[in-house]
């Protein structure tokens, strides 16, 4: 019983820790809520940090990329790579504002640097890339969020046409069209297994989401929420644990009195008889009702001898008050 005992207490003090910590995250993030006044819109900046072609030669890699955005519906051109000494430079970051994160989608489009933009060639495209996941851990102190993410350019090619067997619409024989679909079921599975396409480049592409005021304070209110539901269950452990700890010492006091012997003896409830009272002597009744402490003459002594006083002096003055005269001057 005593293993269980520690098991309860080590809990209950890990619910109280844990208890104590959500109530610390809860007060954090209600400041933060405070503070929170601006309202501006939040911003997308999108950068290429690094090119990296798949045969390990730069020269063949794209330079000028277009990034495409479905909400709200907009692109960007990239002409020059990140220079960490030049982070300001025309061309190597675009920005996105009123960004919906939570059904945009992100496409890379990589072009040949030709020199003018009317020479630009497509290269090849990405795939799309969802920014929820990558914008919605938002900081509780925090005003911008940054990742980095590695995209494949893949090589376009010429799709190859469905119809490259004419339709054979004059045959009499159900025999003859049901190998004609046999044999263009292998041709589609054959050219499945050689549509097997190797990036041309990968791009290391840096996201830098700035949300705006209504963007946080909908991701506090999240977090708000987590946390205090993680209190809830905390509390609600932490009152099982004190109740079973409360239990396991009720357990061991009774079988320690157990131990002890019977703690109410049979027949408690039958009343028994007063044993008989000896008589008190005369001499001492008589001495309690006469001059003890307890007689009449001790408590109503005290209290009458001012008026006894009184009235002894009023009749004597009123019948000899002649023998208090004084006499007459010679």
């Amino acid at each position: 019983m005593s293993s269980s005992t520690d098991d309860n207490k080590s809990t209950m003090e890990a619910s109280r820790l844990e208890v104590m910590e959500c109530e610390k995250e809860i007060q954090s993030i209600k400041s933060s809520l405070k503070s929170i006044t601006s309202s501006g819109n939040n911003s997308l900046q999108v950068s290429v940090h690094k090119i990296t072609a798949s045969g390990g030669e730069d020269s063949t890699a794209p330079g000028t990329f277009k990034i495409l955005l479905s909400s709200p519906i907009e692109e960007r051109t990239i002409t020059k790579v990140f220079d960490p000494l030049d982070p300001t430079a025309e061309g190597s970051i675009v920005t996105f504002e009123q960004v919906e994160t939570s059904n945009a989608l992100l496409t890379v489009e990589a072009f040949s640097n030709n020199g003018a933009d009317d020479d630009l060639v497509k290269v090849g495209t990405s795939a799309t890339h969802d920014l929820l996941p990558l914008c919605q851990d938002l900081d509780a102190d925090g005003d911008k969020i940054s990742s980095t993410v590695e995209i494949a350019i893949v090589s376009e090619k010429s799709e190859e046409s469905s119809d490259d067997k004419p339709a054979l619409e004059n045959q009499e024989s159900d025999e003859w069209e049901d190998a004609v679909d046999e044999e263009k079921d292998v041709d589609d599975a054959a050219g499945e297994t050689k549509e097997v396409q190797l990036p041309l480049c990968t791009l290391s592409v840096q996201l830098e989401y700035t949300p705006s005021a209504n963007d946080k304070r909908d991701s506090l209110y999240e977090k708000l929420n987590e946390v205090s539901k993680r209190k809830a269950a905390a509390i609600e452990k932490l009152r099982q644990s004190a109740a079973a700890v409360n239990r396991a010492k009720i357990a061991e006091s009774d079988e320690v009195k157990g131990k002890g012997g019977n703690v109410v003896k049979a027949g408690f409830l039958n009343k028994s008889k007063p044993a008989e009272a000896k008589p008190v002597p005369f001499w001492k009744r008589w001495y309690e009702k006469t001059i003890g402490p307890k007689s009449m003459l001790w408590v109503v002594g005290p209290i009458a001898k001012n008026y006894i006083i009184f009235i002894g002096c009023s009749v004597f003055f009123h019948y000899k008050g002649d023998l208090l005269a004084l006499p007459p001057p010679v």
